[in-house]
């Protein structure tokens, strides 16, 4: 198997320098966007150097370093100084005790610029320095579609999720998302219990599980898919790590949908780092009067190829479906006050006596229609709450 990710040894020729590297992400105020530049910066190199071969007496550079004050680099000396002190003592490299802590909970180390996959990355505006991952490698030569969309979706965002993500997983495309609520976790799900493959990438650690109400998705795509993460063990969400995680979702996806968005938010960010990776992006149509859909429909109104089935997403992959793939998002039923209904609903969410006061129908008629409407599938109703699924 060609992997995108080759599980990188632990004990090996590449222990010193992920070891090093390791120290460096989990030093205070290290970030993708600062460690990035720390290997761009000579000084910071010859000291990153002097990390890996042990040599404390010249990590004062790193208070040299763009954007590095003097407490900081301070900070970064002692802790960097007491690793290298332990790594003498013991007489293993730098870092060996946190790549050992990460192999203890079958966490893998890989850097991204060797091996396989360096093409990906070369060409990459802001390319990782190193990932941890978790679960099986990703296989190249499998398509890779990105599903991404807002946390508070509505009952239609939610069905479309469910179908793409089965969908492309009976297709044997993976599914990439960053694990949010919403969206990206119920395509996600969807694929993984269609047996799918499936890509995640989150913005901790992955032993700091966010969000808690995702903990069995998280350990189920960790387990059956790639779970993936620029962070160590033990670093906790903060909310400038999720931009930064929404880059390699776009990076690690061919194609990008975008199921329900606002005009701001995570989806967009994804959606400016896809463009500038030369991703294709499409999004799937919405109600004009959803703001869930406001961002999607402007997508759309700039260009944005529309999703309306699975098979539009393998046509824009230059693949051919059928089956599960060919169910459409949308076929309006025939029956007049259904349509009616699914009209109202339309613009929002109603309760039985609001679309009693908008559809003309005895009582009985509109509830025998919303309960044949719920068992088909296109509305759901939550506390006496009716809205349209579809």
């Amino acid at each position: 198997m060609t992997g995108l990710l080759d599980a990188a040894l632990i004990d090996g020729d590449a222990a010193p320098e992920l070891g090093a590297l390791a120290e460096l992400c989990s030093l205070p105020r290290i970030g993708p966007a600062r460690l990035r530049a720390l290997l761009r910066d000579r000084s910071a190199l010859d000291a990153i150097e002097d990390l890996r071969c042990g040599n404390a007496e010249t990590l004062a550079a790193l208070s040299a370093c763009r954007g590095m004050d003097q407490v900081l680099a301070a900070t970064w000396q002692q802790r960097a100084s007491a690793a290298i002190a332990e790594a003498a003592r013991s007489g293993r490299h730098v870092g060996a005790d946190l790549l050992e802590a990460h192999a203890r909970q079958s966490v893998w180390l890989h850097l991204p610029s060797r091996g396989r996959a360096a093409e990906l990355w070369e060409t990459d505006p802001e390319p990782p320095a190193v990932l941890f991952g978790q679960g099986a490698p990703v296989d190249l030569s499998l398509r890779r579609v990105g599903i991404v969309g807002t946390r508070r979706c509505s009952a239609y965002g939610r069905t479309v999720a469910r179908l793409l993500g089965e969908g492309l997983a009976a297709e044997g495309v993976a599914v990439v998302s960053g694990l949010a609520t919403g969206i990206d976790g119920i395509a996600q799900r969807a694929a993984l219990d269609e047996g799918g493959p499936v890509i995640g990438v989150v913005g901790s650690g992955l032993d700091c599980v966010y969000p808690t109400a995702n903990r069995a998705l998280w350990a189920d795509v960790g387990e059956h898919g790639t779970l993936l993460s620029e962070y160590p063990l033990g670093t906790h969400p903060a909310p400038w790590q999720f931009p930064a995680r929404n880059r390699i979702v776009a990076a690690l996806c061919e194609l990008l949908i975008v199921v329900e968005s606002g005009p701001a938010g995570g989806s967009m960010y994804t959606v400016e780092a896809a463009v500038e990776r030369d991703r294709t992006v499409m999004a799937v149509p919405g109600p004009i009067t959803s703001n869930a859909s406001s961002g999607t429909n402007r997508l759309l109104a700039d260009g944005c190829a529309p999703v309306c089935s699975v098979d539009d997403v393998l046509l824009a992959l230059g693949a051919t479906g059928g089956g599960a793939a060919a169910a459409t998002i949308a076929r309006p039923p025939d029956d007049p006050l259904e349509r009616e209904l699914l009209d109202e609903l339309t613009a929002g969410g109603r309760s039985v006596d609001e679309l009693a006061l908008c559809v003309d129908a005895p009582l009985g008629d509109l509830a025998t229609a919303l309960g044949r409407l719920q068992l088909s599938g296109w509305v759901s109703e939550t506390g006496g709450w009716w809205e349209k699924s579809r």
